[in-house]
């Protein structure tokens, strides 16, 4: 092969390598799915996916719902998850989806006297 030929064919690749980068760059974050491999009393351990601790997953239950759960602790490749509503439906092999949300509550005055959920959610009737 001359070096013009090898030139050019190097110039083609290096175009070629550009234009993935960039289709990569503005692609979406994938997001790696678990199934729920265990449940002892309200913890939930899952595998096959990974998230921070204080971190959020959805899992699928039987009904076609989906349960948030709090990441509040990992061993090895297993997830330790802490639901925060009910959790009728789930059974073993559901699916669990990391939501990289992490939930935050903002504090002040105005919560002294009411009454809100695990998930900050206001369960005095006053909005």
């Amino acid at each position: 092969m001359s070096t013009d030929a090898a030139q050019l064919r190097s110039k083609r690749w290096a175009e070629v390598l550009v234009r993935a980068q960039q289709r990569m760059a503005s692609a979406a974050e994938f997001v790696v799915e678990g199934t729920l491999n265990r449940m002892v009393g309200m913890t939930l351990e899952a595998v096959g996916c990974e998230a921070a601790v204080g971190g959020r997953c959805l899992v699928d239950t039987a009904e076609g719902k989906q349960i948030e759960a709090e990441v509040v602790g990992f061993s090895g490749d297993k997830l330790f998850l802490m639901p925060t509503g009910d959790i009728r439906g789930l059974m073993p092999g559901a699916r669990v989806i990391p939501t990289r949300s992490v939930t935050s509550v903002a504090v002040g005055d105005e919560l002294l006297g009411r009454v809100f959920d695990g998930a900050g959610r206001p369960l005095d009737g006053l909005g």
